[in-house]
């Protein structure tokens, strides 16, 4: 089997394996206990805390860790929401983001917060026009990821905050999809979420950025752990060992982008060459690594397992939304009829992906589609 659905999750690296390791036998321990291994398990922490935070070119304070990218999301959204709800209740953001960022808004729609969805383009871009029709004098906070998981398109971050910042309105964007694939400005947001195992780090682990200027309110009220900002013993391995997979992931995305970046372009040139494939998203405007198609004549579903059949593993879409019958919102969000999202198959490279796969995977997909 070939493995091409790295933006559900990626296989734990020997280096992220090597850290964790030797991270669990050296700090075992509670992080919060008093005690000496304690304090030994907590120095450590606060290491790979300050690692982190410096290669994002951020501070210690304004890093906190989580169990994962979902919970980043809702835990930031909701955090600054409650903390700010005395200034408006009114929040913006759009279909095409990750389900753990709808589920937020949802959730603060039963608490009285009112929620504008902007709407995209063909490609799934935001525009400053677009946002601005939607603000109003009670905007608090705009959620809008830098890239999208499912359709790939990255958003001009820069524009969208000039907007927002002009308003005072706070700008959270999920990174999961993004973080040491793309470059990101962190200055022009006040709010990130993180997800370790997109970056060959252990699942179970994420990581929020909140800006030091702002406060919150904690979902948790007697949370003990991460200035209380959730409640649980922080996975100090795990922290460690995605923490030195950022670092790892800086230091090669550009020779590495731009390498998946071309094995991505032949994929799309050549199967779009079929006739038998449609290209979905941004075509300039993309994730390095990512290809969202439709299959024409073919189910989404069917084709997923025919490649699968084949010896390669693609999705349909986010792995959240698996076992769901509906489409995506991304999908429709897009102007996709309900026929058109059926047909949706995801197709994201990694580290380890090579030229003599991606050529293998071509030739596969030309067999099915053509017999």
């Amino acid at each position: 089997m070939y493995y091409l659905d790295y933006s559900a999750t990626t296989p734990l690296s020997p280096l992220c394996l090597d850290v964790y390791q030797k991270t669990a036998q050296l700090a075992f321990a509670n992080s919060n206990s008093l005690h000496t291994f304690g304090l030994e398990a907590r120095a450590i922490l606060e290491q790979a805390r300050a690692k982190f935070a410096s290669l994002l070119r951020l501070t210690e304070e304004e890093l906190y860790f989580t169990g994962s990218g979902s919970e980043s999301n809702f835990l930031a959204i909701v955090s600054l929401a409650f903390a700010y709800r005395n200034k408006g209740q009114h929040l913006v953001s759009t279909e095409t983001e990750h389900p753990s960022v709808l589920e937020a808004l949802h959730y603060l729609e039963k608490h009285g917060y009112e929620i504008t969805y902007v709407p995209v383009t063909e490609e799934g871009n935001v525009t400053v026009e677009a946002l601005r029709a939607c603000l109003r004098p009670d905007t608090v906070l705009a959620s809008i990821a830098v890239a999208s998981s499912e359709i790939g398109t990255v958003q001009d971050i820069a524009h969208l905050s000039n907007v927002l910042r002009s308003r005072g309105i706070l700008f959270h964007s999920d990174c999961v999809q993004a973080l040491g694939k793309i470059e990101i400005d962190f200055s022009l947001l006040d709010a990130a979420s993180f997800s370790a195992h997109k970056l060959y780090a252990p699942k179970g682990t994420g990581a929020v950025y909140l800006s030091k200027r702002l406060h919150w309110r904690g979902f948790y009220e007697q949370a003990r752990h991460e200035s209380g900002f959730r409640p649980g013993t922080v996975d100090t391995p795990a922290v460690a060992a995605f923490a030195s997979a950022v670092e790892h992931a800086l230091s090669i995305r550009k020779t590495k982008m731009a390498e998946l970046a071309e094995l991505r372009d032949t994929i799309i040139r050549q199967l779009t060459a079929t006739g038998h494939f449609q290209l979905v998203g941004s075509k300039k405007e993309r994730l390095p690594f990512h290809i969202g198609m439709l299959v024409v004549g073919w189910s989404g579903q069917q084709f997923m397992l025919e490649c699968d059949r084949a010896g390669f593993a693609i999705a349909t879409g986010s792995a959240c939304q698996a076992g769901q019958t509906s489409p995506p919102l991304s999908l429709l969000a897009l102007g996709l009829t309900n026929e058109q999202a059926d047909r949706y198959v995801r197709v994201t490279l990694g580290e380890p992906t090579t030229e003599n796969e991606v050529g293998m995977f071509i030739e596969q997909c030309t067999k099915i589609v053509c017999r």
